[in-house]
């Protein structure tokens, strides 16, 4: 009987996803998993450069869903975005930044069940319905990476 209801919880958080906020979601390996494409993006970050990120984001009113996924190399920041933008160069992202391509499969919290590691940053906001445009958050990834370099004194 337990199992059912841990079922019944993880697909009424997969509908809410998808009823609530639109996004292509599915179950898979018990909890729900979103698939980048058609409208939805997601850019992977390192949990080092997250919190700078976030509030850039926050600073110019273009925050959005952020959600820390643990993996084999550590843990990771995934930003969801509205994929507003061509195809990126890859080779102009900073160091450890992915744009993730359609057809990614992005596990999302599955409630507060003691074997879910992944969890929500910035949760979605019901009234908040969009997503942060791609370009804006790479403006923002980029902006948090820059090295400020002193400036020379002169006499």
């Amino acid at each position: 009987m337990q199992t059912e209801s841990k079922v019944a919880v993880r697909t009424a958080e997969i509908m809410d996803y998808r009823g609530v906020f639109g996004w292509p979601v599915r179950p898979h390996n018990g909890g729900p998993v979103l698939v980048t494409g058609a409208g939805v993006g997601a850019v992977a970050i390192p949990k080092a450069l997250s919190e700078q990120v976030l509030e850039g984001l926050e600073r110019h009113g273009c925050s959005g869903p952020a959600l820390s996924v643990p993996t084999r190399q550590g843990t990771i920041v995934i930003l969801l975005v509205e994929t507003d933008s061509p195809a990126i160069d890859e080779e102009t992202l900073p160091p450890g930044v992915r744009v993730l391509t359609a057809g990614t499969a992005i596990p999302l919290p599955a409630g507060n069940l003691p074997e879910n590691l992944r969890r929500w940053i910035v949760a979605p906001d019901t009234s908040r319905r969009w997503l942060p445009g791609l370009a804006a958050v790479l403006t923002s990834i980029r902006s948090a990476c820059r090295v400020q370099l002193p400036v020379p004194w002169h006499l």
